[in-house]
């Protein structure tokens, strides 16, 4: 949990600048898939034996897991907006919002199954995660509008 938090401190503005277009956010997708593989993997290779295997085996996953969680953020809140028509906006990020919601409660019983189910349920996970981005990376291609809709590239914090 301070892993997470400290690089979330130190990474997530810099990162933001990685979505600063729709389709630099869609192009984010493929470096997601990637970090949940490495995540997921790494939980799995974390129960294969060994105190020192597992350690560095599970720093590995909450260090990718926390990227990718960067990641997924700078690039849905880009491509949800993106998306969405000019006159319907807030609906499309109340379903954003409900999204996010429903991960909230299911999450908890997901994790609780995958850690029940064992080592190997992870490279599952991993594999349904790629794949979902994989999908979203190619459903969301052709929609993405040209012009973005995101703040100037000039933010508050390069001052």
């Amino acid at each position: 949990m301070v892993a997470n938090s400290a690089l979330v401190v130190i990474f997530q503005v810099p990162l933001s600048r990685f979505g600063s277009s729709t389709e630099a956010a869609r192009r984010l997708l493929v470096p997601l898939a990637v970090l949940f593989a490495v995540g997921t993997l790494a939980l799995a290779v974390s129960a294969l034996g060994g105190r020192n295997l597992a350690v560095a085996a599970l720093l590995t996953a909450a260090v990718a897991l926390t990227f990718a969680e960067m990641i997924h953020t700078i690039a849905s809140w880009e491509i949800s907006v993106a998306l969405a028509p000019d006159d319907a906006q807030g609906a499309y990020l109340g379903v954003h919002g409900l999204a996010q919601s429903t991960q909230r409660f299911v999450g908890p019983l997901v994790m609780t199954g995958l850690v029940s189910a064992g080592p190997l349920a992870w490279p599952l996970l991993g594999a349904t995660l790629v794949a979902t981005t994989a999908a979203q990376n190619r459903l969301v291609r052709r929609r993405l509008p040209q012009p973005s809709l995101s703040v100037a590239k000039v933010t508050v914090s390069e001052h």
